[in-house]
């Protein structure tokens, strides 16, 4: 019988690790694509220039980023361009209703901050909305946002490590004109430590070319640094919170099961977490180790981005999915 674990707590989250299941010969990318880190761009309070300035900037440069909305002060127009952006692989993401600081409020008033937030973007943008950025980066009540998120950002300033301590105060480091972090070499240097501790890291923005918004940097300090990152993709996997929240989730709790006929193999792939807040389908990758001297033909078109290196296969798998190949 197949375990399933719902996920309502960090601490739930957490502990999934122990119950992951690889044979022999297989081996689970720490991040997507074998990159050695991750880094994630967080984009809060829909400044002015976010839009029209730094999603084409995104979307040049191939990152997906997380937009972070207060729901009372978000338009028709900026919902429209919003849903757009989701469809584009995007997030849009709770910075609650109203903006007020979350520890601050009763537990009644925290639920409806998150409850009703969700809801909104669910309902303008179509998408799952499984991550909550705190206002003010105070963070509170874990055990009700985890009725509606499965992660939750503060502003720590420090690099999250492979598997963070807690999923519902994950970290971030601000930047802009209130910060130390305002050039492309600043944002390399993050960078470049989250590289060396093999972690994530997160950059909480705001303005961009002082649209009025809060702590503003420059959009072409930003895409000097997207440049960079994305010119070095052994190091660097650019992803938004959604996709690393679950990536971390799967990765954690993957099972792999394989079967041989002839000279054909199959690899079951599962995952055992589930929750109802959505479904675990962001792509793993994977490896398997080649026996000497075999060559691999590949006709199953579920196997994406494979690549034969070092007598080794590698592939992205999704929980739920089986994919085949042929070793002579």
């Amino acid at each position: 019988m197949k375990t399933e674990i719902t996920l309502l707590a960090a601490t739930i989250l957490t502990a999934t690790t122990a119950l992951a299941q690889i044979p022999a010969g297989y081996t689970v990318a720490p991040w997507h694509g074998f990159s050695e880190s991750v880094v994630t761009y967080s984009l809060d309070d829909l400044t002015p220039n976010q839009i029209p300035v730094g999603l084409p900037l995104f979307d040049k440069y191939g990152v997906k980023a997380s937009f972070n909305v207060i729901t009372y002060k978000v338009t028709p127009d900026e919902w429209r361009q919003l849903k757009s952006a989701v469809k584009n692989g995007h997030e849009v993401t709770s910075h609650t209703v109203n903006h007020k600081n979350m520890a601050e409020l009763s537990a009644e008033e925290f639920e409806s901050e998150c409850r009703d937030s969700k809801r909104t973007i669910q309902h303008n943008t179509g998408s799952d909305c499984i991550t909550l950025v705190y206002p003010y980066c105070a963070s509170a009540h874990k055990e009700i946002s985890s009725k509606y998120y499965l992660s939750a950002r503060c502003c720590s300033k420090h690099i999250e490590p492979y598997t963070p301590a807690d999923m519902f105060d994950i970290s971030s480091i601000g930047v802009g004109a209130e910060s130390e972090t305002n050039s492309a070499e600043d944002f390399n240097k993050w960078v470049d430590i989250g590289y060396e501790r093999k972690g994530w890291c997160t950059f909480l923005i705001h303005a961009i070319d002082d649209d009025g918004g809060y702590s503003p940097i420059k959009s072409s300090e930003l895409e000097k640094h997207l440049d960079y990152v994305t010119k070095n993709p052994q190091k660097f996997w650019a992803a938004n919170f959604e996709q690393v929240t679950k990536y971390i989730i799967e990765r954690d709790a993957l099972t792999i099961t394989e079967t041989r006929d002839g000279n054909k193999y199959t690899v079951v792939v599962g995952c055992k977490a589930t929750s109802p807040l959505t479904t675990f389908d962001e792509p793993i990758t994977i490896s398997r180790a080649l026996p000497n001297r075999f060559k691999v033909k590949v006709k199953d078109q579920n196997i994406k981005n494979l690549k034969i290196q070092d007598n080794k296969i590698m592939f992205d798998v999704v929980p739920g999915h089986a994919y085949s190949f042929f070793l002579k």
